[in-house]
C-alpha cells in the first residue's frame, strides 16, 4: 500500500509541540492525536510533509510576535538562547519554542516549484476570494496601527537616555533588558499600563517584538544618537509594513503547495479555515469544484478517524 502524504501547517505544528510541554491549549484530543499521528510517522506509515519557505516565514513572524527577534532560520536555536538571557524570559514558553523547532526539523520539506506553476497561485486566490474564504476573522491581538506608531516614535525618542554608548554599537547581540526598558519608559511617558498577563500581555510582547527589530535596524543605519526625526520614521514604516500585521493568509500558499503537489489531506487546527474550506468546496462554481475537489482540510482527530485507525 502506498504511504499516505499528509501536509502540516504551522497550527498543526504548534498544536504537536504542545503535546511535550506544559499546555498551552483548551483542546487535549487535537494534542493527543497528533502525538500518535507523530508516532505513525516516526513508523514510516504515513509522510508528514511542508513547505520550508512557507513554514519558515511563518516562523519568523511568529516567533517576532512573541518578543523574540529572529530574522531568517539560520541560527534560530541561538536566537531563543540570547532570548532567555532576558531576566523576563519565561522558561516554559521558551521550551514550547523548541520544541516547535525540533518537530519542525524532521518533517519532509516538499520541493519548491512556484516558478513552474505561477498562474495556479492568483487562480486559487481568485477562486478563494470568490467564495467568501479570504473573509476569516484573524486572532490579531496587536494594538491598531496608529496607537503603535505613536509608541514607537516614543521609543525613538527616549534611546538616548536609556542606551550607553557601547550598547547603542553593540550590533551583534539583542540586548532585551535594555530594549524592555526603553519600552517601559516610553510607555510611562504616554501614560500607559504595562503589562504581561492576559491579551494585554500578549498585544506588549507583540509591541516588543516590533521594538526589537525598530531597535536593531536603528543601530545598523545610525552611528550617534539621537536619531534624526525623518530617519526614524522612515524605519517605523519599514517595520510596520513588515512585521505588524500576522501572516494571516498564508494558508492560501500551503493549499497551493498541496495542489501542486497533489497531496489530498492538508492537517491544520485552524477551525476557521477548515469551516470556510468545506464552505468554499459548496461553492456553486465549476471551477471552485473542480480545483478543491480532491483536497480535504482536516483537524488532527479528524484524520486520526479517517487514515490511521484503517491502518
Amino acid at each position: 500500500m502506498d504511504k499516505r502524504f499528509v501536509y502540516l501547517d504551522f497550527n498543526a505544528l504548534k498544536t504537536l509541540a504542545q503535546g511535550n510541554t506544559k499546555s498551552m491549549s483548551s483542546n487535549p484530543m487535537e494534542e493527543k492525536s497528533m502525538q500518535e499521528i507523530w508516532h505513525t510517522f516516526k513508523d514510516e506509515k504515513i509522510a508528514l510533509v511542508t513547505s520550508q519557505k512557507d513554514m519558515e516565514m511563518e516562523l519568523i513572524s511568529w516567533f517576532n510576535h512573541q518578543g523574540c527577534c529572529i530574522t531568517d532560520m539560520l541560527t534560530p536555536m541561538e536566537a531563543i538562547e540570547e532570548f532567555e538571557r532576558w531576566e523576563l524570559s519565561d522558561k516554559d514558553q521558551t521550551r514550547y519554542w523548541r520544541r516547535i523547532l525540533f518537530y519542525f526539523e524532521q518533517i519532509d520539506i516538499l520541493p519548491e516549484t512556484y516558478h513552474e506553476q505561477g498562474g495556479l497561485l492568483e487562480e486559487i486566490i481568485s477562486l478563494l476570494e470568490q467564495s467568501d474564504i479570504n473573509g476569516y476573522p484573524s486572532n490579531n491581538l496587536s494594538l491598531n496601527e496608529n496607537d503603535t506608531r505613536e509608541i514607537l516614535r516614543e521609543c525613538i525618542r527616549v534611546f538616548e537616555y536609556v542606551f550607553p554608548e557601547k550598547n547603542w554599537h553593540d550590533l551583534r547581540h539583542v540586548d532585551y533588558s535594555i530594549n524592555w526598558k526603553v519600552m517601559e519608559l516610553a510607555l510611562k511617558n504616554l501614560h500607559i499600563e504595562l503589562e504581561l498577563s492576559g491579551e494585554k500581555g500578549i498585544k506588549n510582547m507583540r509591541l516588543f517584538g516590533l521594538l526589537n527589530r525598530l531597535i536593531g535596524l536603528c543601530k545598523k543605519s545610525s552611528k550617534n544618537l539621537p536619531l534624526d526625526k525623518g530617519h526614524g520614521e522612515f524605519i517605523i514604516n519599514m517595520v510596520l509594513k513588515k512585521y505588524y500585521q500576522p501572516l494571516e493568509k498564508s494558508y492560501i500558499k500551503h493549499i497551493y503547495s498541496c495542489l501542486i503537489h497533489h497531496i489530498n489531506l492538508y492537517l491544520t487546527t485552524d477551525y476557521n479555515l477548515i469551516e470556510r474550506f468545506h464552505k468554499a468546496k459548496e461553492y456553486h462554481s465549476e471551477k471552485t469544484v473542480a480545483l478543491f475537489k480532491t483536497l480535504d482540510i482536516v483537524t488532527p482527530t479528524k484524520l486520526k478517524t479517517k487514515v490511521l485507525d484503517g491502518m
